[in-house]
């Protein structure tokens, strides 16, 4: 066979039929977090459910992205791998949020935007969490707060979770029978757009950031006693 000939069975130096196989094989999607928009939010699960609840009913998710992003700037975002959505996080300003008022671990800081929730599992609430600091950062707010279940409680994010991605408490409470945790990330000098940006290559914790810890707040106060648990499982029974 001369140089240059096509030999049979052979396309491109590989036989056909790993060739084909290698051409019908899907590309995977790298995952990308985009902003919501009012046209999608209604079809993300979950998030008219969150919504919902921390607007205590005053808007839909359409209304909510329709009016948050024009008055305030950015309040959600995603992330998707092609058209799957693999989480989201919501945050916005308190007076768009009443839900929050009810909760006894105010007050909260003027010059910080309330995280809600996120979804997601462990790495892609870690990611979502970064985007979220990012842009809270750029624009120019001091920090950014949370209140947060101390037993994971739906529609929260759970203390632990914001514990070991750098955030400080603020001030514990007590709500319907459940520990809440006001909790804390600041955006001093230390904190930068990219030591930020690196917590999404392979990071397992997020940069521990400067913020001051409450006097009479330990990391052990975290963790729910042996007393809150039983008036934990008390609530539940009587809910």
């Amino acid at each position: 066979m001369r140089l240059g000939e096509a030999r049979p069975g052979i396309l491109d130096g590989v036989p056909v039929k790993r060739w084909w196989e290698m051409r019908r094989r899907p590309i995977p999607f790298i995952p990308a977090i985009t902003e919501i928009s009012s046209k999608e939010a209604a079809r993300i699960q979950g998030l008219e459910d969150v919504i919902s609840y921390w607007t205590e009913g005053t808007y839909s998710a359409e209304e909510w992205f329709e009016e948050v992003p024009v008055s305030w700037g950015s309040a959600g975002f995603a992330m998707r791998r092609g058209e799957e959505v693999l989480g989201f996080a919501v945050y916005g300003p308190q007076r768009y949020l009443p839900r929050a008022r009810r909760y006894p671990v105010g007050p909260l800081g003027k010059d910080a935007a309330l995280l809600t929730y996120l979804k997601g599992d462990v790495r892609t609430r870690r990611h979502l969490l970064v985007r979220v600091m990012r842009d809270l950062r750029l624009r120019g707010f001091g920090g950014v707060e949370a209140i947060a279940s101390d037993i994971s409680r739906p529609r929260h994010v759970p203390t632990q979770f914001l514990a070991g991605s750098g955030w400080k408490p603020v001030r514990s409470g007590w709500r319907a029978g459940f520990p809440y945790t006001l909790m804390r990330a600041d955006f001093g000098s230390t904190v930068e757009v990219g030591e930020l940006a690196r917590a999404f290559v392979g990071r397992v914790k997020l940069p521990i950031f400067e913020a001051p810890t409450p006097q009479g707040t330990s990391a052990s106060a975290l963790a729910p006693s042996v007393g809150t648990l039983v008036r934990i499982r008390a609530a539940e029974r009587g809910s």
